[in-house]
């Protein structure tokens, strides 16, 4: 191998390293193997993220000024029914000090039918009969199930019931008789 100089070119420019065929391909490996290890990490990372995102339930609960509906994020038991959780959450109440109950007491959910991306929940009387009423308390009861429940995204309306028979509202402000969508106006933040 012939190196040339040009003038003016100190030594350290001249004397360039080559590397050989057999360091090639060594750095190469070295190289593809630094790769796969960030590949393998970054996939880690993201089966991680998504495996805990799916162990959550998301459940919305009223503000204590009566506007908004705020999420609280539960553990998924996972020998419990996914759907009957939900609802025993929203009853439950929320767990933060700033956030109120959306739920009458003595609510029961006495069965579900999904039907493609649309839940059918069926309640007891006790969510119309125990509801404390105005067009508010109506707007976030009824919000905190339709929200909760569409979090999930295999659900896309919610119909409510009470005791197998449609109903036109809870305390005559909200439309009952047509399936609901998830209400982000509602939605604190948003």
């Amino acid at each position: 191998m012939i190196i040339l100089k040009r003038m003016g070119e100190d030594n350290m420019a001249a004397n360039k390293t080559i590397l050989s065929p057999a360091q090639k391909r060594k750095l190469l490996l070295v190289l593809r193997l630094l790769l796969l290890t960030a590949a393998v990490f970054y996939l880690l990372f993201l089966f991680y993220n998504n495996f805990s995102a799916d162990n959550k339930l998301a459940v919305y609960f009223s503000t204590k000024d009566a506007n908004y509906l705020r999420l609280e994020e539960r553990e998924i038991d996972q020998d419990k029914d996914l759907y009957l959780q939900i609802f025993e959450e929203l009853k439950a109440g929320p767990e933060s000090s700033e956030l109120g109950g959306t739920i009458p007491d003595g609510s029961q959910l006495l069965e579900y039918e999904i039907e493609g991306e649309l839940i059918v929940l069926n309640f007891n009387r006790a969510l119309k009969d125990n509801h404390w009423g105005g067009s508010a308390g109506e707007l976030l009861t009824v919000y905190s199930i339709v929200n909760s429940y569409t979090a999930l995204d295999q659900i896309q309306k919610v119909r409510i019931l009470i005791e197998g028979e449609e109903v036109e509202s809870l305390v005559g402000h909200l439309d009952l008789s047509q399936p609901l969508m998830y209400n982000q106006k509602l939605t604190e933040g948003s």
